[in-house]
């Protein structure tokens, strides 16, 4: 098992930090101009091809990615691309969070724990806490985030759709 969490609580602290900076909230998905998130915009299809799964336990969520195998690839360079931005954080670098990313710092500063594992099909992640409020803002955090995922996905779709009728 392969934990990755040092690298996210620094990033969390960075993120937190450069939160206080922002007088309106951005969007909650940037995946151009968030540092972190158009790493996954890169390889054409990535998105498309990929889920991100959020659902409730006791003490956090469970978070599981996965992408069709031809996408794994591209996944794993998004993914390593995105730790490199991490570290640049952990630097002192100041980089454009979207509100998501934003989000997650403020629960990592508020002391949420964050463990992966890489699978043959994508990630599995653990964010807990044993703080019963911090609990319910982690799975607050991911309830949003799957409904803004749901209204992206809905766009997608309805952007499709006009096109296919052009043709």
């Amino acid at each position: 098992m392969r934990v990755y969490s040092k690298l996210f609580v620094t990033i969390a602290i960075v993120f937190a930090v450069a939160t206080l900076a922002f007088a309106q909230e951005p969007q909650w998905f940037d995946m151009e101009k968030c540092a972190m998130c158009k790493h996954l915009t890169t390889h054409e299809g990535l998105l498309e091809n990929m889920t991100w799964e959020h659902h409730n336990i006791s003490n956090g969520i469970i978070s599981v990615t996965t992408a069709k195998k031809e996408y794994i690839p591209a996944l794993r360079e998004a993914q390593a691309k995105m730790e490199a931005v991490g570290k640049k954080m952990e630097k002192g670098e100041q980089l454009p969070k979207c509100g998501m990313c934003m989000a997650i710092g403020e629960l990592m500063m508020k002391g949420a724990k964050w463990e992966c594992v890489k699978t043959l099909h994508g990630d599995v992640c653990l964010v807990t806490s044993d703080d019963p409020e911090l609990v319910a803002k982690i799975q607050e955090w991911a309830k949003r985030t799957m409904a803004e995922m749901k209204k992206m996905e809905m766009k997608h779709e309805h952007k499709e759709g006009k096109e296919h009728k052009k043709g």
